[in-house]
């Protein structure tokens, strides 16, 4: 029976997806009588945790991309010592048979070293493939100067001379480095994956090593999801939301805009916002939105469109839209393709594909929306992503 479980992420409050999962299931858990620790490096720490009984250790570091010290940030970035040390004396204090630790992230300031702390106590593992860096140097399986989807094998030859990273190839030869460390302690833990998708699933059981079996579990994350419907209207805007970078799309989404003379609204925000928003005044940038001003935007589109390059594992976007009724156009490529049924609750255009793209919008521009939106509401069952459900595979994941 699992009596302690050890949540790990890099950040000790909510900056993301990952760290959205990893604070609630910890709270939720410790609601649930469970006793939970929660090991992260940077703080604040989320009132959440302490107001539901989580023991927090928090190393009160920077992550690696905020140390003003960067030959620091390079070090802690392959190795963090500190890291390594702390959660040794907590594994050490605990009856590990009786343990699970979770992990949600660990490259942004924890680093590899917690890994060769579980091998070293035989601890079990639980990993949740949020992103790719279990594989990929980059964690991605993207070449970001090309905005292309990479299928070269991890660190083969072909994949340590591809200049993939975003900033350099200096940068990508540390993230070859620090994969290498990785994977000397990772692959010798017993590990049991959660896959956030069936693209995140079978990705997984494409790049882990055949030596060996690793048992890989499908399990939605928990959302917190509006059962309020939006009244689609024809003359309404198509929606953009998400980070304002160049691997979403956001050219396409601006050019389609402008191309087929249609009301564009972009919620977010990102290195491209003031750029876009002095090519493109015909479309309203209206920057970060969250709670009610993010609803009130939502509920002023009739479709989103999601133009991403990349593998998205598990975009969140879509089933907010979904449980809104509002239609989507998605990539082909990415996870979010795996809720559209082309057609049907919205449509599926070629990755990076602007034609293809078009052709998707002004398909939707032709079909009725009430129609639409009625086959998204009769096929999208909010209990799929609620807590309750993945609190349950949770506890079966854990052995408890």
């Amino acid at each position: 029976m699992v009596s302690n479980i050890i949540i790990v992420n890099d950040f000790a409050f909510i900056n993301g997806g990952a760290g959205s999962v990893a604070i609630r299931t910890a709270c939720e858990l410790s609601r649930r009588g469970k006793r939970v620790f929660f090991f992260a490096g940077v703080a604040p720490v989320d009132a959440c945790l302490e107001a539901t009984g989580v023991k927090v250790f928090c190393l009160n570091q920077y992550d690696i991309l905020n140390n003003s010290n960067r030959l620091e940030a390079i070090i802690q970035g392959l190795w963090n010592q500190k890291a390594y040390k702390e959660f040794d004396k907590l594994l050490s204090s605990l009856d590990l048979q009786k343990t699970i630790i979770h992990f949600h992230s660990w490259t942004k300031v924890l680093s590899a070293s917690l890994f060769a702390v579980t091998r070293k106590h035989h601890a079990k593992i639980v990993v949740t493939m949020h992103d790719y860096f279990s594989f990929c140097p980059n964690g991605g399986f993207f070449v970001y100067p090309q905005r292309s989807i990479c299928e070269r094998n991890p660190l083969s030859w072909r994949c340590v001379l591809c200049n993939c990273d975003a900033r350099s190839f200096s940068q990508k030869m540390w993230r070859v480095c620090r994969q290498k460390i990785q994977n000397f302690y990772f692959w010798k833990n017993d590990i049991h994956f959660i896959s956030i998708s069936a693209l995140t699933h079978e990705l997984c059981l494409c790049h882990m090593p055949k030596k060996k079996i690793y048992p890989v579990t499908r399990l939605n994350n928990p959302l917190e999801l509006s059962d309020t419907k939006c009244e689609l209207k024809k003359d309404a805007a198509y929606l953009f939301m998400g980070r304002l970078s160049s691997e979403k799309g956001l050219d396409l989404f601006c050019k389609a805009m402008v191309d087929l003379h249609l009301k564009g609204l972009v919620v977010g925000d990102g290195y491209l916002k003031e750029k876009y928003q002095a090519e493109y005044p015909q479309i309203d940038f209206v920057g970060w939105a969250s709670g009610e001003e993010k609803k009130k935007y939502i509920l002023q589109s009739k479709c989103l469109l999601f133009p991403s390059f990349w593998y998205e594992g598990a975009p969140l976007t879509i089933i907010e839209m979904k449980s809104y009724g509002i239609p989507c156009i998605v990539p082909d490529r990415c996870a979010a393709s795996e809720q559209i049924e082309n057609g049907k609750t919205g449509f599926v255009f070629k990755t990076g594909d602007y034609d293809s793209f078009v052709t998707a919008i002004k398909r939707l521009e032709e079909i009725d929306l009430n129609e639409m939106q009625k086959n998204i509401i009769n096929t999208f069952h909010l209990n799929d992503y609620s807590m309750e459900s993945h609190i349950k595979g949770l506890i079966d994941i854990y052995g408890d």
